[in-house]
């Protein structure tokens, strides 16, 4: 267990929002960092002890990070008042982090970073060590358990949201498979200097992920952003897969939201299970696709993908200018991830038009990365692959030494699609039971 120490304004809310989450296991009321030892609640509120009213959250970190704990924070918080939140004025009310653990520190930090690149103005919360703490009296504990009418600075849809995001993750923790917690790091490269690096896994499947997204499908965009700011991979597709839902009611506002949430949209099956179904679904109507180029062009591998995989729904309607462009553009994409996903849109133009993928592969196959031009050609005769595949020249795959070439790459062409499928998609044995993607 750890501890973190937070101020948010009257410390009734702020216990009783962080009490909600998952992995929190005890919230004390109290005061902290002031000049007066064991002072009382009357003295404090005088605003001439330097304390302010905090909440000291002790945690499971194996269950939920302090970074995750310091967002969720925040999002109680209006961070650039000075000494007050809502209605509550004083220097008692001000904001703060504090921290007893210096490597602590540095997470604070980087979250702090994080929040203050979204504003201009500095936020006027403090970040410190904690120098002293002293429990609140005991009418103070719990205090809106005690009282569920009682005062709060919170809004209601704060507190609902919590309680709701937290549902979320104890749905999805009810169905976690000790076996895929293994398995699914692995698969997804969650290695040091891996595709997925840091990325945590629950150990559920998609089949009941989608259970979990059905049951919470009118959860407010609110917990969808929190979910896809959750270091565990299974609450961010979870996220997706309900924006999918509320996209059939709401369709421009979803994907506009989806636009400005990518970053959490930061793996392969994450983009591919979600992309076409929500940007490509509603750019298939549009003249105007400008978004598919600014993401093409974008530095984050995740955000190109999004542009490619997007078109899939584009092909199932007859429109294949877009993969062309997009396939051209990104022809000379270091990373295999982009090989695999253009040479999957390509072989999906394939097999509704093949003189145009012919015709694309004749003016192209030279330059094409080996691994996009075997995923482009996989459903050809033997003898046209053979054609194909003769006189491509070879390119280095992302993290490859020089004189290494894609040869030495092993996928799914290689191995067999059903061995894959066997990881991916036996809810025994693997997570993406209905996921037709490519890795």
């Amino acid at each position: 267990m750890k501890t973190i120490y937070l101020a948010g304004g009257c410390f009734w809310g702020t216990e009783h929002y962080m009490s909600q989450f998952e992995g929190v296991a005890e919230t004390t009321v109290g005061y902290a960092n002031g000049n007066v030892p064991d002072p009382a609640y009357e003295l404090v509120y005088t605003d001439q002890t330097g304390h302010v009213e905090c909440v000291k959250v002790t945690y499971d970190n194996e269950v939920i990070s302090l970074a995750t704990l310091c967002r969720l924070f925040f999002r109680s918080i209006d961070p650039l008042l000075l000494n007050r939140q809502g209605g509550d004025i004083g220097t008692r009310y001000r904001t703060g982090i504090y921290w007893t653990d210096e490597e602590d520190k540095v997470v604070v930090e980087e979250v702090y970073a994080e929040i203050q690149d979204g504003y201009t103005s500095p936020l006027a919360v403090e970040k410190a060590d904690l120098s002293c703490f002293y429990s609140a009296e005991e009418y103070h504990q719990k205090y809106l358990v005690k009282n569920p009418e009682g005062y709060c600075h919170l809004s209601l849809s704060t507190l609902r949201s919590a309680k709701d995001y937290s549902n979320i993750i104890k749905e999805l923790r009810s169905y976690s498979d000790d076996e895929k917690k293994t398995v699914f790091p692995r698969f997804f490269k969650t290695g040091k200097g891996e595709y997925g690096e840091g990325d945590k896994f629950l150990g559920v499947v998609v089949p009941n992920v989608r259970k979990v997204a059905k049951k919470f499908k009118d959860s407010s965009y609110d917990v969808i952003d929190m979910l896809l700011e959750s270091e565990w991979h299974e609450c961010r597709l979870c996220a997706l897969l309900i924006l999918i839902e509320k996209y059939k009611k709401t369709s421009d506002e979803v994907a506009e939201f989806y636009l400005a949430h990518t970053k959490g949209i930061n793996n392969w099956d994450l983009v591919d299970l979600s992309a076409p179904y929500i940007l490509g679904d509603w750019l298939k109507d549009k003249t105007g696709r400008k978004v598919l180029y600014d993401l093409a062009g974008s530095s984050v591998l995740w955000e190109r993908r999004i542009a490619v995989v997007s078109t899939l729904m584009l092909i199932r309607h007859g429109q294949y200018d877009d993969t062309m462009k997009l396939a051209e553009i990104l022809m000379d994409s270091k990373h295999d991830l982009m090989h695999k996903s253009i040479g999957w849109m390509l072989r999906e133009v394939g097999k509704r038009d093949k003189e145009r993928l012919v015709g694309f592969l004749e003016k192209h196959r030279h330059e094409m990365p080996r691994t996009m031009l075997r995923y482009a050609i996989e459903k050809f005769p033997e003898e046209e692959r053979l054609y194909f595949m003769r006189t491509i020249t070879r390119f280095p795959l992302c993290g490859q030494k020089d004189d290494e070439t894609a040869d030495a790459y092993v996928g799914i062409n290689d191995i067999g699609e059903q061995s894959v499928r066997n990881v991916l998609e036996r809810p025994a044995s693997g997570q993406y039971a209905d996921c037709k993607t490519h890795e």
